[in-house]
């Protein structure tokens, strides 16, 4: 299934931000990106060589400059903010940020899973795109540009599971983010990618998903199709506030769960007020 409008928003020649540069989603988007002649800033907690090869790479690919690293821990404000700064002074100017950097936990919410792990996943998952964000809105705005935000959110912040609890809380929070920067557009449009689980290292190798009788491995994505999904919400001028869930081979599906939620509040509040009218007639007479 897929709902796309049609795709008016070239990357081509834009500057894009991508945080988890070095994962496996990271890299792929970035020799896609490139691939459509946009210039990646790639950030990840890498070592400075790790992202210098890369980037090597990606520029012996295509002939030029077009790929740049910058080692940063982004569960610290003053690394994002100068994520943003670094990344504008290298190219000249920016356009895009992708959300991509993401950790989980090995453990279980209420079996072992710690303060620390518990810190690293609102931190990374969560506050890091919220700061950053921030930030590059307030970029845009100041430079009366237009850009675009992609958050990499997940299924797990659309329904809830056992063992993901902490980071579907962290995921959920970045869908409503990205619902509630709806207004921005059309200056600037955020939207999300929500996959289920993406053959990945950081899945393949988590031990809670090994035995976890709520993953199906023939539901999973490839890096690939993720990739894809991403460069559309960037591309696709109508995206902004909207999230895109992606399982199997159902891809790129509007999820409608915020205009339900309206609707259903609306009636909700309705109701609230007849009743509370009623009532006040009734105390009245």
């Amino acid at each position: 299934m897929n709902f796309w409008n049609l795709q008016t928003y070239s990357v081509n020649g834009k500057v894009v931000v991508i945080t988890g540069g070095l994962g496996a989603i990271g890299k792929a988007l970035a020799l896609r990106l490139a691939e459509l002649g946009a210039c990646v800033a790639l950030v990840d907690i890498a070592p400075d060589k790790d992202g210098q090869l890369f980037c090597a790479e990606i520029n012996r690919r295509f002939g030029q400059a077009v790929a740049a690293y910058l080692a940063a821990d982004l569960r610290r404000k003053d690394d994002i903010a100068h994520m943003l700064e670094w990344a504008y002074t290298h190219f000249g100017h920016l356009d895009v940020l992708i959300n991509n950097a993401g950790v989980a936990s090995p453990a279980m919410l209420y079996e072992g899973e710690t303060f620390d792990q518990i810190s690293a996943i609102l931190d990374i998952n969560l506050r890091a795109p919220i700061e950053a964000t921030r930030l590059f809105v307030k970029y845009l705005t100041e430079k009366q540009r237009q850009g675009v935000v992609v958050n990499m959110a997940s299924i797990g912040g659309l329904v809830p599971n056992r063992g993901g609890e902490v980071y579907g809380a962290a995921k959920a929070a970045l869908i409503h983010l990205t619902r509630a920067s709806q207004s921005l557009a059309p200056q600037i449009r955020v939207s999300a990618v929500a996959p289920y689980y993406v053959k990945t290292p950081m899945v393949l190798n988590n031990p809670k998903l090994k035995n976890n009788n709520t993953v199906f491995p023939q539901l999973m994505l490839d890096v690939e199709q993720v990739c894809a999904a991403t460069t559309r919400c960037i591309e696709d001028t109508t995206s902004a506030g909207k999230t895109f869930a992606m399982i199997g081979r159902s891809e790129h599906v509007r999820m409608w769960h915020f205009d339900l939620a309206v609707v259903h509040i609306t009636i909700l509040a309705g109701w609230s007020l007849m009743v509370a009218y009623v009532r006040r007639l009734l105390r009245i007479k």
